[in-house]
This record gives C-alpha cells, sequence and structure tokens, in this order.
C-alpha cells in the first residue's frame, strides 16, 4: 500500500493501430521524466467450449500461432523504442483472459501506478455506450488511467488543468498534478468549478490548493467558475486554452443516471481532444473481476428449443 504519489511504472495497452502508436509515445517520454519502467500490453481472448472433460480452447493451434504473432510484434515496439529513444527499461506483458481480468491481474502483479490508452479522440455516444476498449479500461482499471486521443500529438504536458470539481480524494489528485507539473516543468492552472448548492465547500477546497501553490515553486493561475455543467464548463475552457492535459479525479457523481445517458466521464471524453488523466487512489479501487470471465459454451447440456 502506497502513502505517496509517484509514477513508476506505466502499462500502456496497444493494439498495434496508429491510436496506440501514440499512447507508446506518450508512456515513453512520461518515462524517461519519471524514472519508470514501461510495460507494453496487448491482450486477446480465447474461444472455448466446457465438455465433460473441463474447459477446451478451440483452435488451440491458431491461438498458440496468434501468440507467437502478438509477441513478436510487442518485441519489435520494444526494439523501436530502443532504437528511436534510446529507451530500455521495457517489458511486454500479453493477456488471454477478458480485458479488464488481464489488465488488473498485470496492474496487481507489476504494482502498475497508470495505465496509458489510446482513444478515438471526440467520440460519439453511441461507441461508448457500446463499449469501447478505452472506456472499459477507464471505468475498471485498478489504478489510474490517461487517455490518450488519437489526434493528440502532445509529448509533453506543459499547460496542465486542474479542475476542482468534487471533494473525494482531492489532495491526492492534487499530489499527482504537483508531480507531473513538476516534472514537465509546466504550469497548474486550478479551476474551481461547483453548483451553486457546493458552492462553500468547494470554494474552501479551492482556495486551500491556491495557498499550497503559492507555497510551491510550481508556476500557475486560478479561477473559479459557478455552473452545474461541470463537463461542458472544463471543455470549454481546455478547448479555449489549448492546454496539454487535464487531471481529473475519477468520481462520476452522475452514475445514478441510465446506462444511456451521458454521465460526466462520457460527457468530458466526448467534448475534447485533449489527453485526460483520471486519478484513481490504488488504495480504494475495486478488486472484483469481469463478469464475463469464464464464459463458454457447455455442450454437455441441451440446446434451448
Amino acid at each position: 500500500m502506497k502513502d505517496f504519489i509517484s509514477i513508476q511504472t506505466i502499462l500502456v495497452a496497444t493494439d498495434f493501430t496508429p491510436r496506440s502508436d501514440q499512447a507508446v509515445k506518450v508512456a515513453v517520454h512520461m518515462a524517461k521524466r519519471h524514472n519508470a519502467r514501461v510495460i507494453l500490453f496487448y491482450n486477446f481472448s480465447s474461444f472455448f467450449i466446457i465438455d465433460r472433460t473441463g474447459r477446451q480452447v478451440v483452435g488451440k493451434e491458431t491461438i498458440d500461432e496468434n501468440f507467437e504473432k502478438v509477441e513478436a510484434s510487442l518485441n519489435l515496439i520494444k526494439d523501436q523504442l530502443h532504437r528511436q529513444y534510446d529507451f530500455t527499461d521495457c517489458t511486454t506483458v500479453t493477456g488471454n483472459d477478458t480485458l479488464i481480468n488481464s489488465i488488473n491481474k498485470t496492474i496487481q502483479e507489476e504494482s502498475v501506478d497508470l495505465v496509458i490508452t489510446g482513444a478515438s479522440g471526440k467520440q460519439g455516444i453511441k461507441e461508448l455506450i457500446l463499449g469501447s476498449a478505452s472506456y472499459q479500461i477507464l471505468t475498471a482499471a485498478n489504478c489510474s488511467v490517461l487517455l490518450v486521443p488519437a489526434d493528440s500529438h502532445q509529448l509533453n504536458f506543459k499547460k496542465i488543468l486542474v479542475p476542482v470539481r468534487v471533494l473525494d480524494k482531492l489532495h491526492e489528485k492534487f499530489d499527482l498534478s504537483k508531480l507531473i507539473a513538476e516534472k514537465n516543468k509546466g504550469t497548474i492552472s486550478l479551476l474551481g468549478i461547483s453548483p451553486e448548492q457546493q458552492f462553500a465547500d468547494i470554494r474552501k477546497a479551492y482556495i486551500g490548493l491556491r495557498k499550497e501553490l503559492r507555497k510551491s515553486n510550481i508556476e500557475y493561475n486560478a479561477s473559479f467558475i459557478v455552473s452545474n455543467d461541470k463537463a461542458l464548463e472544463i471543455s470549454k475552457v481546455s478547448n479555449d486554452s489549448e492546454f496539454d492535459l487535464i487531471i481529473l479525479n475519477y468520481q462520476d457523481e452522475e452514475n445514478w443516471k441510465s446506462f444511456f445517458s451521458e454521465n460526466f466521464l462520457k460527457r468530458i471524453i466526448n467534448r475534447t481532444s485533449v489527453p485526460l488523466l483520471f486519478f484513481k487512489d490504488p488504495n480504494q479501487t475495486s478488486t472484483k473481476t469481469d463478469p464475463e470471465e469464464g464464459l463458454g459454451y457447455d455442450i454437455t447440456l441441451p440446446f434451448p428449443g
């Protein structure tokens, strides 16, 4: 259990597309600044049946062949990172379970501090509802997650937007923000944003963080907005000022809404092309497995109908 904020191990999920190529670049540049190691991660799920002898993988030879191809592709990326960036603190992991189970297993075994994944940028709500891989990772990974839009070319985070919108784990998120600002020699823009009914509490927390910044060596500016639409206001500010990174607390205060509604997470993803870092407290993340784990076709039972 960690009692301080650090980034020592970064897992970057790749699917060998240009979108994930950008995520890999971001991971390597962050790793060099933080003196961290990188895990190149790829996952594929096996199809299987369950008969009286136990689980049987369908097409095992094909799966073994695909596994070898994946390993070769990951090692090729690893070699490219060595040649292009002189970066050698890199390992590869290939998962063979549901995506979330494989990632969380690796997070636990390798003490991962941050997962980086490519995202499609300003996505339509339909894609998010249908379960894009990046959104699955964001909502279920057991550590902080950085979403890197496909159209983002930012490798350094000089202009960092830090909204103060929820109080849960606010100081931990702020410590992470200061760490990233220091490693990038960047500027923090502190944005207090609150609905009227929470004004006093949010304002008090915002003033406290502003005082902390005054005592630090970090360049900063600060502003406060009263609004009930936090996602809209954050998106406006980020798009107008061309930030390099937005750091948010993974706290979806509208998670009671229907699955088909645009909650805060979906709205902020849909409305900005800026990389989004969602802080999650590693000491409070869930240990539940993906409910799809173990799904197969049981041929010992009669087919319905």
